[in-house]
């Protein structure tokens, strides 16, 4: 018998056997695309190839992209889900499982890195494991009733997203002066120490202010190359639009207008999240659109989690809503403090519509939004202000007076961004303005004559179904009013954001608001469905009609259809993402100005040797934290060893600023010819007319710049230079004294008092050319 039982076994498991290899060959079958991805996407010298060859790399890259995107989406869904098994154990939304598997993420991106532990080893290990256990769920299409315009809508999604996903996502980023000196450089260090802590030789620490908290950029650049910021911002936006549809089947009262106008909320709710992402600009300061806002940056991911909390607080509240509402405020306010204001903005929205309707659950999840918030603004402030020594460098002036200049001056030096601020508000000319107040009433006052006017188009166009197509089997049915909740909060909102950055002049606010622009179509759509809401309670057999449903998403269908034509198709089409993706160079893109040739000539011609730039700063962008360069070649003017020591080489006499500069390895500097845009370095007394012969001599000069190098014995400098060099400077010091009435430098150099009175600022644009 033992011997039967035996046989059996050995029998079982040789059938098994093949069953368990089939399935695990399926499953390695299915991350082959997404290795392959990977590999191709870090192939050593594939930026220079992109920025001046292009070609079949350029081809592959695309793909690559395309390839790797879905999985990237993937590993997201399947981290909320995970998060909602192991703290709710109940199912989710997908809108839910993206926004909590993006918190999951970003906290334990951030966590690995704090620990040091952003390895790629671990990365992909532990992102493999997730999506093998994500892999036992089997996801179920809704089923939607099809249809001719669901399909047309459809077709025109997926074309807007195409477009934005070449132009915005894959291409990287070469236009954006932040994104090459900020975002990038920050992704690549962190993948470099497998860490958020700064090395000592390259204290970038406000890459580090606004980098640290955003752990799945860093959770995906330690495997990836930096450009995946690019990539994340893209899913955001589709997550953006996600959220619009849900909301518009919330705060428009579609049933209660009758079972045909219920039958299309599918794709009116489609359309209009088209229509949001598309929608032009509502401020003259503002270019168009979510589609045109820098991907590289982390701007899409804060306009998806503000977007997706009104969805949060507007929705009849559940258990999981709590853990969204906790998680994601928590994670969001904890990469950068500062957004917990916009965050509180929707948790009080929230809160209190919650209490009129006595919803005690609603309440609940506000509450434990704003205390999200808080808690991750508290952690933002305290790691900042205990590895800085600052809580955050924006707004500069309310944090500067707690500010540990000891601790500071181990990345950096105070006085570089008492400068900066000093420049800056120079240049802002009220930080209230009456006449932004102006333009919000104006602005108010458009969208409900739009509203009114779209109301009226739509009563005219149900009345005359009624009259044609006459059909009262609705009529009779009383319907309960929907509640109003959702329009005031979207209302209250979009209006608070509009008045803040409409009033104030403060450019990162102004930007931080594009999101705004999405809702202006729900918005108005909305206020325009309960007004006729209210027509149809007083008069319900005029809504007794077959096609006026049909009508209006035919309407729905061709406004998005001209919104997407009129703007991402035109911004496709000018920045030349068909040729970028048929293999066409970056640096031959229509939008590019920047000259990535002159970062390869210097490292060509000075090998490892470090520059400091005296002028050009905007032009020598391309050039700093370059992967084209050695690592810390082309010295940073704030970021840098040498920013550390500003009082000693800004500031510092001439004995002492070479001194400090020879000790630091620094034996090139670069002057551009016919450019005036000196900064802090340049205006040293070490680079004065008279000392300059003295000090220096010209190791290379080319019709676009001298390299000057340290005079090493009686090498004489060229009198040319020398004139033309000190021309330079003094023009720039005019320049800057003609536009402000006082030199921003001397004035941090001295202790003098700023002179508020600007004089011409247009001035400033003469520094690039001298002219």
């Amino acid at each position: 018998m033992a011997n039967i039982a035996q046989d059996q076994a050995m029998g079982a498991a040789k059938v098994r056997l093949p069953t368990i290899l089939a399935a695990w060959l399926r499953r390695v079958l299915i991350f082959v695309p997404a290795a392959v991805s990977i590999w191709c996407l870090n192939q050593p010298g594939t930026y220079r190839t992109l920025l001046f060859e292009g070609g079949w790399t350029t081809r592959f890259y695309v793909v690559a992209w395309i390839v790797l995107t879905p999985y990237l989406g993937w590993l997201i869904m399947a981290t909320g889900r995970l998060t909602f098994s192991l703290i709710k154990h109940e199912p989710a939304q997908r809108v839910d499982e993206f926004f909590v598997g993006a918190a999951t993420l970003i906290l334990a991106g951030s966590g690995l890195g704090f620990l040091s532990l952003l390895y790629p080893q671990i990365v992909l290990g532990l992102s493999i494991a997730l999506l093998l256990w994500d892999l036992r769920s089997v996801w179920k299409p809704q089923k939607l009733a099809p249809s001719f315009s669901l399909l047309a809508l459809s077709l025109l999604g997926l074309w807007l997203l195409a477009m934005v996903f070449l132009d915005r996502a894959v291409m990287p980023d070469v236009v954006s002066t932040d994104v090459q000196q900020l975002y990038a450089p920050y992704l690549a260090e962190v993948a470099r120490n497998h860490s958020t802590w700064l090395a000592a030789d390259n204290p970038i620490f406000s890459d580090f202010e606004i980098g640290h908290g955003n752990g799945l950029h860093l959770w995906l650049a330690t495997f990836l190359p930096p450009h995946v910021a690019q990539i994340v911002s893209f899913l955001y936006f589709v997550g953006i639009g996600a959220v619009i549809f849900e909301l518009v089947r919330i705060v428009l009262p579609l049933q209660a207008l009758g079972w045909r106008w219920q039958d299309a909320a599918v794709p009116i709710a489609l359309g209009l999240a088209i229509l949001g992402l598309t929608w032009p600009k509502t401020v003259p300061s503002v270019t168009p659109g979510l589609h045109t806002m820098e991907f590289g940056k982390y701007h899409l991911q804060t306009a998806a989690f503000f977007v997706y909390f009104l969805l949060v607080v507007t929705r009849s509240s559940q258990r999981r809503d709590r853990l969204a509402a906790g998680i994601c405020a928590f994670a969001i306010t904890a990469s950068y403090p500062l957004y917990a204001a916009f965050v509180w903005l929707i948790s009080a929205l929230g809160m209190l519509t919650k209490a009129l309707q006595r919803d005690r659950s609603g309440l609940m999840t506000g509450a434990l939004l704003g205390l999200g918030a808080i808690a991750g603004c508290i952690l933002a402030f305290s790691i900042n202000y205990l590895y800085l020594g600052i809580p955050a460098t924006n707004p500069y002036s309310l944090f500067r007076n707690v500010a540990s200049v000891e601790r500071f001056s181990e990345f950096g030096s105070l006085d570089i961004l008492d400068f900066f601020v000093l420049a800056q508000s120079l240049e802002v000319s009220d930080f209230f303005s009456n006449a932004g107040l102006f333009a919000f009433f104006k602005q108010v006052k458009s969208v409900l004559l739009v509203a009114v006017l779209l109301a009226a188009t739509t009563w005219a166009v149900v009345f005359a179904d009624w009259k044609l197509f006459p059909d009262c089997s609705d009529v009779s049915k009383s319907r309960t009013l929907p509640n109003p909740a959702g329009l005031f909060i979207v209302i209250a909102y979009l209006a608070s954001v509009r008045l803040l950055d409409m009033t104030l002049n403060i450019p990162s606010l102004i930007r931080l608001s594009v999101h705004a622009n999405a809702l202006f179509p729900l918005a108005t759509v909305a206020i325009a469905c309960w007004g006729l809401l209210i027509i149809r309670r007083l008069t319900p057999i005029w809504f007794a009609g077959r096609h006026a449903p049909e009508v209006a998403v035919l309407a729905l269908l061709i406004a998005s259809a001209c919104t997407t034509v009129w703007y991402p198709w035109r911004s496709f089409r000018d920045d030349g993402a068909i040729a970028f993706a048929s293999g066409r160079p970056l640096r031959q893109m229509p939008r590019v100005a920047l000259d990535w040739q002159r970062c390869d000539e210097l490292q060509q011609s000075t090998g490892s040797d470090r520059i400091l730039p005296l002028n050009g700063y905007r032009t020598m962008v391309p050039c700093y934290f370059s992967p084209l360069l050695t690592r810390g070649k082309i010295i940073h003017t704030y970021e840098s060893d040498v920013a550390r020591d500003f009082r000693k080489i800004a500031a510092g006499s001439a004995d002492t600023a070479e001194a400090t500069l020879r000790a630091l390895g620094v034996n090139l500097f670069y002057v551009q010819k016919e450019n005036c845009d000196f900064w802090l370095n340049g205006f040293s007394d070490l680079f004065r007319k008279d000392e300059l012969p003295k000090r220096f001599t010209v190791r290379t000069e080319t019709p676009d710049y001298w390299l000057l190098t340290w005079k090493n014995g009686n090498q004489p400098m060229s009198p040319d230079a020398e004139a033309e060099i000190s021309t330079l400077r003094t023009r720039s010091k005019d320049i800057y004294r003609e536009a402000y009435g006082v030199e921003p430098f001397e004035a941090i150099k001295h202790g003098l008092p700023s002179n508020d009175k600007r004089r011409d600022l247009k001035a400033l644009e003469q520094l690039s050319k001298c002219r």
